[in-house]
Parts: C-alpha cells; structure tokens; sequence
C-alpha cells in the first residue's frame, strides 16, 4: 500500500520526470558526437590472428653455420638493410621494403561511404628478425618473426602510426627461398698447403710457357 501511494505521488512523479529529462539532456549530446565522429571516420583494429607456425619458421637441412650464410644470401637478394645481428645467439634483425594489404591487415576504417580495409602507405616499414637455431649437427630451424607498420588516413584526423599483423605471406616466401638456397649450399674447399702441382720442375722454377726475367743460364738444372 505504502509504495502505491508513493508511485501515485504527484511529487515522485514530477522527480522521475526531472530526473529522465536531466539525464537525456547528459546522454543524448554524448550520443550525438559518437555518431559524428563516425561518420566523419572510426578505425578498428586489425582482428587477423598472428600466422601460425607453418608459415614462419621451417628446419633447413644444413649445420648452423652454413645455414647462417644461406640465410644472409637471401637477405641480400632481397635488398634487405641489417640493422644488428649476434652469430651468437643466432638472430638477425633487418629493415625490409614497405608491405600491401596481402602482407599485413591493418585494421578498418568506417566512413559516411561505409567500411573499408585500412591501406598501407607508401612510406609503411617491415622489420624482420631472423632466428637460427641448431637443431642436430646437419639440421638447423630458421623461424623469421615480422613486424609491419604504417601511417593510417583516418578521415577528419591526424595521421597515426598504426602496428598491421602480419598474414604470414612475406615470411613464407622468405623460407621457401632459405629452403632453395640451402640446396645449393655448399662447404668450402680447401687446397692443402704444399700439395703437389704434378709438375717435375724444381721448386720457385716458372711453369712451362709462362713469361719470366730469369735467363736460359740461370734456368738450366745442375748438372746440365
């Protein structure tokens, strides 16, 4: 009884109606500039899972040190920057060449024209980190870890760097190459010091046919 009385209250009442036009005064201004900013741009953050492992890292048939030249082979036919490298620990980091959509999704911009994939710029940056890990005396892992970055347009707003994930494309291509590379890599020769050339002639005695200052007397063998 007692709360119907005060529900029928014409002072609760009136404070009810107060308190719903104070808050939509406070609510629907909050509201409206969310819808401006909008339709002016939104961005959204890239929802691309990080590759998976298939993609990123492979076990290349080669000791560790050969596999460490094959892969600085494929960095420089790349046109790669090395920023530092420890043979050490076996890591190589480097400046690659700016990336597309089909290399990293950088998010979505929302616009009064609607939804669209954010695009990387032109001036956007790729850094590579190269691990190469011994895996057994003839087989090393090599696994490249990408970083991908670029300004983003958002319309009505100042640029911003925005970090991109990575879609696993460039590390692929990177192992498939390290992979071919591997098979055309090979151990140094050596020639053994003082190994014998097969020739009769005295030690320090020009070869046959080959131009020399020393005269026919000189040259003639004791005993002749």
């Amino acid at each position: 009884m007692m709360r119907g009385r005060i529900g029928r209250d014409p002072g609760a009442i009136e404070l009810r109606q107060k308190i719903l036009r104070m808050t939509g005064k406070s609510v629907l201004p909050a509201i409206a500039a969310a819808m401006a900013v909008c339709v002016s741009g939104c961005f959204y953050p890239p929802t691309f899972q990080a590759p998976p492992e298939a993609k990123t890292s492979a076990v290349v048939p080669l000791p560790y040190d050969l596999a460490w030249t094959a892969v600085h082979r494929v960095i420089r036919a790349n046109g790669y920057n090395i920023q530092a490298e420890d043979p050490n620990h076996g890591i190589i980091e480097v400046l690659g060449h700016p990336f597309s959509l089909q290399d990293a999704d950088c998010g979505m911009l929302k616009s009064v024209v609607g939804s669209y994939a954010a695009v990387p710029q032109s001036d956007s940056t790729s850094v590579y980190n190269f691990h190469v890990q011994p895996v057994t005396n003839e087989t090393t892992r090599v696994a490249i870890d990408a970083t991908f970055d670029s300004p983003l347009n958002v319309p009505l707003h100042p640029t911003r760097d925005e970090k991109c994930v990575s879609r696993g494309a460039q590390e692929s291509s990177l192992l498939r190459q390290i992979l071919a590379e591997a098979r055309i890599t090979r151990p140094p020769t050596y020639r053994s010091a003082g190994k014998s050339s097969g020739s009769s002639e005295l030690p320090g005695t020009p070869a046959m046919g080959n131009p020399t200052l020393l005269g026919p007397e000189i040259l003639k063998k004791p005993g002749s």
